[in-house]
């Protein structure tokens, strides 16, 4: 899918991109797991969520966990380590950062 690049402004600077929509043709939803990847406890409505491309589902974060991390600032640290569990280390090759 081609990205639309709006015309420069005045003093140069482009508008910023406010297309967000999904194309059922080249990309899907992610099914959410329904237990914390860090506790393994089943996970009600409060989480965070990281994409696990592998099996391709959700991964969540308790609301405990989650507050703990988001503090800590080591959230998306926390969720990478998990990939890294699931399927080694080449698996963050598919992440952009």
């Amino acid at each position: 899918m081609e990205e639309e690049r709006q015309a420069p402004v005045a003093g140069g600077e482009e508008e910023e991109m406010t297309d967000f929509s999904f194309d059922p043709g080249s990309q899907r939803e992610l099914d959410l797991e329904k237990k914390c990847c860090i506790s393994g406890k089943k996970v009600g409505t409060d989480f965070c969520r990281f994409p696990d491309y592998t099996t391709g589902t959700m991964m969540v974060m308790s609301r405990k966990a989650m507050v703990e991390h988001l503090r800590a600032g080591t959230s998306l640290q926390k969720f990478r380590e998990i990939l890294v569990k699931r399927h080694g280390k080449g698996v963050l090759g598919d992440y952009a950062s």
